[in-house]
């Protein structure tokens, strides 16, 4: 019975892991996913207007960006109306990391 334990712990040591790296995965998938859609209405904004947006909301309101302020911060820098702003999405708690 001992060693009837022991393998149980170790499969569920393993499982345990293995649930924690998909965590991971789905969290890094999510934000790839956040970005992309802020960089496609960045994108279809600039080849409509002309000029890169000049924050989020205005993406919210015009090409119908979600964003998600419960799940993720948002990093968005204009640096000039024909320059490519700076974008970033992380999770809470990774600011200045």
């Amino acid at each position: 019975t001992l060693i009837a334990i022991i393998i149980s712990i170790a499969i569920l040591l393993m499982v345990g892991r293995s649930l924690v790296r998909l965590g991971q995965r789905s969290q890094e998938a999510g934000l790839a996913i956040a970005e992309s859609a802020i960089e496609r209405a960045v994108m279809q904004c600039y080849a409509l207007e002309g000029m890169y947006p000049p924050n989020l909301d205005y993406l919210e309101q015009n090409y119908g960006l979600i964003v998600d302020q419960d799940r993720y911060v948002y990093q968005y820098e204009i640096v000039a109306g024909n320059i490519h702003p700076i974008i970033g999405v992380l999770l809470p708690g990774e600011q200045g990391e």
